[in-house]
């Protein structure tokens, strides 16, 4: 069912806004064209940060991005905004959006990239033919709300393994355990993972638990070998693993004794 107005007596008898501030121009007022004015004022003032990072056409192929600030973690980064941004001809879609420094992207034609990966902020997804822009969708709005992870609730993913696995650069900061396995459980942590991609790994049943870094090198007490893997078999034992620049993975917690692969 469609949203309802109010009725017309309370629509009549409005004077303003409490939230924006936006006043109701009264009947029979004169001039109307200057409360007219002043209600295009207030709405002007409460919908302003609606413009932010809003792409928009500029005719033919070229596309203009206002200017806006966003969040990328306790940085605020700044986009003055730009014009003349011309795009590829006869794209189906062309998704725009702003890198975690703050970089216009607009060569990116199969989909956004993956956010666990590459933070950024989606601007819109626009549509070119014959020399023109044919839509550009607004992808803004996702980013309007944010939920604070790790304000209450349960700040990490735990999983426990009973088989051989894989991890992905997109489960960074969760627990793996290798709670309720018969026999030893090895850990693959993800190739080229990006840096501060970050694992913990902890023993809950009396099995050995391997960790293994593929082709890189897990760099601690016990070793510094490439493809070597970490391993222990008590329960209590952990090791907190992080990607480094380097394409390797720093230890940065561990309890217990972990040894690395002959």
């Amino acid at each position: 069912m469609a949203e309802v107005y109010p009725s017309d007596n309370e629509l009549l008898n409005m004077q303003s806004d409490s939230e924006t501030g936006v006043e109701y121009i009264p009947t029979g007022t004169s001039p109307y064209y200057l409360h007219f004015r002043k209600l295009l004022y207030r709405l002007l003032l409460a919908t302003r940060r609606a413009n932010d990072l809003r792409v928009y056409d500029e005719g033919g192929l070229d596309i203009g991005v206002k200017g806006g600030k966003f969040w990328l973690g306790t940085e605020l980064v700044n986009y003055d905004g730009s014009s003349g941004n011309t795009l590829a001809d006869d794209k189906a879609s062309i998704y725009v959006y702003l890198d975690s420094a703050g970089n216009f992207v607009t060569n990116e034609y199969s989909s956004f990239p993956n956010m666990a990966t590459t933070p950024h902020i989606r601007l819109a997804i626009v549509s070119t033919s014959d020399g023109d822009i044919e839509s550009i969708t607004d992808c803004r709005v996702g980013h309007n709300f944010v939920m604070p992870y790790e304000a209450g609730g349960v700040k990490k993913t735990i999983e426990a393994h009973t088989a051989d696995d894989t991890l992905t650069a997109e489960e960074s900061s969760s627990v793996h355990t290798n709670l309720g396995a018969a026999g030893t459980v090895t850990l693959t942590l993800p190739a080229s993972a990006p840096e501060g991609t970050i694992f913990t790994f902890a023993v809950q049943t009396v099995q050995e638990l391997r960790v293994d870094p593929g082709s890189a090198t897990i760099r601690d007490d016990s070793g510094q070998t490439a493809g070597k893997y970490k391993a222990a078999d008590a329960i209590g034992e952990c090791l907190t693993l992080v990607a480094d620049s380097n394409g390797d993975w720093a230890t940065i917690a561990k309890h217990g004794t972990w040894t690395e692969e002959a």
